[in-house]
């Protein structure tokens, strides 16, 4: 009986799913938006505490402090090491962009 009516509704359906996939986009890029604007700002905190040195202190520190300001129903989708692969493409990408004001891997 419940597969039948399932069958018959299978457009309503779709749809509902279609709404609920969009509405879940949208929450993670709004997410994710957000988390690399802190991860900017905690890049050039990291920059500003450490200076030119400690590359790899500064990274760490970023990787962790991201992490710990991810969303609690984030953190079991993402590990550290995603966090730190993201913050590596974000940082050379802010890199890149301030040679010269393009994003053009000219770094």
């Amino acid at each position: 009986m419940l597969f039948g009516i399932s069958i018959e509704n299978w457009v309503g359906i779709v749809i509902v799913a279609a709404v609920a996939a969009y509405l879940i986009y949208i929450t993670i890029t709004k997410q994710w938006t957000k988390v690399r604007e802190f991860a900017y700002k905690s890049m050039l905190l990291a920059e500003r505490t450490f200076g030119d040195e400690n590359g790899k202190l500064k990274f760490e520190f970023v990787a962790r402090i991201v992490y710990k300001y991810l969303p609690l129903w984030l953190k079991p989708f993402i590990s550290e090491e995603v966090i730190k692969k993201l913050i590596q493409r974000w940082y050379n990408r802010a890199k890149d962009f301030l040679d010269d004001g393009m994003i053009n891997e000219s770094v």
